[in-house]
This record gives structure tokens, sequence and C-alpha cells, in this order.
């Protein structure tokens, strides 16, 4: 519930928060389409109020899991609210537990500045917060996943090559669309020129591909007769430009390189660049989805999600389209693992819901001590949840990132610490808010009670 002092962080963060312009989410989407995905798990990593969510195409939403993530408490709890279908997450995306190579897309318009977020597995890096949503990112899809981001022209423009060195590693660029400066001014308004930047994970064994961005600067001359400098790949493909760099302004004392639009309606513009990217490039590494053999299949029960594994009659199951695939020919250990996470993530489910349902005091506690021992049972046979051999093993259940909200894991020492639902309510019960003084804390206040 919305406490008279959030009411006041939420008015702050509506001032203060940029927003992507409607037509150029669309023209992501376009995009997307373009390159051949249709559906599957997307990962929205700096999620906002969910305008992602809100305009993704009407098919695409409902035969997709989407996840969100976001920093801000007020804005996180409003997206919850707007789309409940949605796993919604409120926290950095350096701490979320997320697992790598499950998602097929990231898609976002990701902050930019100068924080340098914490996450062990960058240490060596220390990227800025833009740069570290890349490398991120791309740990969290799969290979031949898609990662379209709205970025600052820095990441693409400026001189030091770390951040395309690192993705270039792994990922091959399909195409960059340079925004006007203009193009957020009347959502956000702010005038930024920005990129959108497509890439592909390259699958295992693949070897590098597509047009040359990562190596050094090149230098365009514009219609002013004004000398720029800008990453190559820009210098090779003006027509993914729209508009012409000029030296605009006095930042520091000195011109800044900007984008100034062609005049022509945005959206207009934009289509035209989307149709000179690659169609039919999103062919993922195929999903173990039928491991190695099949016993016998029953009809798959509406709770259960699909790709998800289940326990029928003590055996392991997957959901397989709409029916339950029995399993069999599974080692030993990997039974063992993916049969004690089963009874891990469904403690957790009842755990949460009886704090959803508004039971009993008694009732929460139950679920809770519950979930404790099955915990805790798991990880005194086979480890931490977090340990590479039991993610592998549940490695394609939509539920793994559930499971690994559950532990604060250190890489380094192999330790885990409990979250707090082992040890408190993590959804607490509504209390009415007594008052609202504005029709804006009017609108939160009815959002949050649907």
């Amino acid at each position: 519930m919305l406490s008279l002092d959030e009411l006041d962080s939420a008015r702050a963060t509506t001032l203060n928060a940029h927003y992507s312009a409607p037509v150029v989410i669309r023209g992501m989407y376009a995009a997307l389409q373009r390159l051949g995905f249709t559906h599957g798990r997307i990962l929205e990593p700096a999620l906002g109020l969910g305008h992602f969510i809100g305009l993704m195409p009407d098919e695409m939403h409902a035969r997709s899991l989407i996840t969100g993530i976001e920093i801000d408490s007020i804005t996180a709890r409003l997206a919850k609210q707007l789309y409940p279908d949605a796993d919604i997450r409120h926290q950095p995306f350096e701490e979320s537990k997320l697992a790598d190579g499950f998602y097929d897309v990231a898609i976002s318009n990701i902050p930019f500045g100068s924080y340098r977020p914490y996450d062990p597995r960058f240490k060596t890096w220390n990227f800025l917060i833009h740069d570290y949503f890349f490398a991120a990112a791309l740990d969290k899809i799969r290979p031949g996943g898609l990662v379209l981001f709205i970025t600052s022209k820095g990441t693409l423009d400026k001189h030091d090559g770390a951040l395309r060195e690192y993705v270039a590693s792994q990922a091959d660029l399909l195409g960059a669309i340079r925004l006007p400066n203009d193009a957020f001014k009347k959502n956000a308004n702010t005038e930024v020129t920005t990129d959108i930047v497509l890439l592909r994970k390259r699958l295992p064994g693949e070897l590098p591909a597509g047009p040359a961005w990562k190596g050094g600067m090149a230098e365009i001359t514009n219609s002013q007769g004004e000398t720029i400098a800008l990453n190559e790949y820009f210098a090779a493909h003006p027509e993914m430009m729209l508009g012409e760099m000029r030296l605009e302004g006095r930042m520091y004392g000195r011109s800044e390189p900007t984008l100034v639009g062609n005049g022509r309606p945005l959206d207009e513009s934009l289509a035209e660049a989307i149709a000179l990217l690659p169609r039919d490039v999103f062919k993922p590494e195929r999903r173990r989805v039928v491991p190695p053999s099949l016993a016998q299949s029953f009809p798959a029960p509406e709770h259960i999600k699909p790709n998800a594994y289940t326990l029928v009659n003590d055996q392991i199951a997957l959901r397989d389209g709409d029916s339950l695939q029995v399993l069999t020919g599974l080692s030993g250990q990997v039974a063992k693992r993916i049969r004690g996470l089963i009874r891990v993530r469904d403690a957790v489910r009842r755990c949460l819901q009886s704090q959803l349902n508004g039971t009993t005091d008694e009732d929460v506690v139950a679920a809770r001590e519950d979930l404790n021992r099955t915990y805790d049972s798991f990880v005194a046979r086979l480890g931490p949840v977090s340990e590479r051999a039991n993610t592998s093993a549940f490695r394609g259940d939509p539920d793994l990132p559930l499971l690994l909200s559950l532990e604060h894991y250190d890489q380094e020492t192999g330790r885990a610490t409990k979250a707090a639902i082992f040890r408190e309510r993590t959804i607490q019960k509504q209390r009415p808010v007594p008052q609202v003084s504005t029709p804006q804390e009017a609108l939160l206040v009815t959002l949050n009670e649907r």
C-alpha cells in the first residue's frame, strides 16, 4: 500500500522520469518482427511504467513470458497494477536473480550516466551503467537471441571501444538506427541524440558476421562543410541516420555533434530504416524441450506453465504444448536436482500465495516454515539453488528466476544466504490511504487498489 511518503516519492519520480516515445517503441517491435521474432521470453531490464509492455503487439504479448525490472519502488508497483500478467520486479538490474541463457529478447530504453553498478561478474570491466546493461543482457539471452536497446550515441561513438569489443566477442551487430535529437522531446522533454542498437548473440561455434562497428571512429563532412567524427557503421550507412549530423550548441565550451531531423514524420523515416534491416535472423539455439526419452503423456493442467517441470505420480514430467510428457533416461543426479527444485518451487509458490490470499498469519507462518524445511533439505543434499549444476539441470523452466531470487549467492565463495521471504512477509496486507490532496494522488491510490 502507498504511504503518504511514497506518494511524495511517486510525484518526484513522475516529474523526473524519462519515457520513450511510443512511435519509437512501435518501431522497435516492427524491427523485432522483421528480424523473425514473433513470441517467446522477453526481458525489459529498465521497465519504468511499462511502456514497452503496453505497446507490445497484442499477439506477441498474449504468447510471451514477460519479465520487467524496475529500480524505483513506486514505479514498479504501478507497473504491476497496469500489467498483472507480467513478472515485474522491484530491484536494480545488477541485483536481479535472472537465469543466464533464459530469454529470447531483451528490449529497453536503458539508463545512462556516470554510475558504475557493482556486479562481481564484471568487476574487471567496471562498466558504466549503460555499458553494463548491454553486457548483462547478453548473459541473460540465449544463443541466437536478440538485444534491442535505445542508448545514447556515446555507446557507438565514444573513442573507448572496450564495451564494443566485449559485445562483439559474443554478438553481431544487425544494425543501428540513429534518432534525431528531438525524438523524445514530446514525451521526456529532452533533446538528445540516441541510437537503437540491434544485436544477435551468436550460436556456439558461429563465426562473427555483420557490418563493421567495433573499431575506430570515422569522419564525415556534412552539407554545412562541418567535419564530424562518428562510428564507422554510420559512416558506411548514412541511410540509417534519420537526419543529418551537425555541430550544435555549446556544451562545455565546444560544439556537440547532434543529429538534426530531416523534417519528415519520425514514423515514416523509422519505417524506411527498419526496412533495411536483415530479415528472419532470429534462429535461436534449440532448447532441450524434449529430454532423452518419453514414457507416456497426460493432459496438462492449466496452472502448469509451458516448458515447466512437474511431478506426475512422483515421476518427472515436462509440459510440452497441451500435454505433460513423463521423462525417462535422465541421469540420476540430474533427476535428483530437478525433483528437488520442483519441490522448492512449489513451496515458494504456496508461501507467496498464502500472503496474496489474505489468509491468517498462522497460515502464512506455516507456509513459510514449509518453505524453509524444503529449501534446507535441498541445500543439504545438493547445494545452493544457484550452483551451476542445479541451474543447468533446471534450465528452461520458466520459474528458474523465481528460484534464484530465494538466495543471495556469492559466486566467489559459493555461499548462499536466504532472502527475506524465509523470515518475513514480503507481500504486506493492504491498508487504505486515509486521505489524498491532489488528483494525481487519487489516481495513484486508485491504480494501487484495483
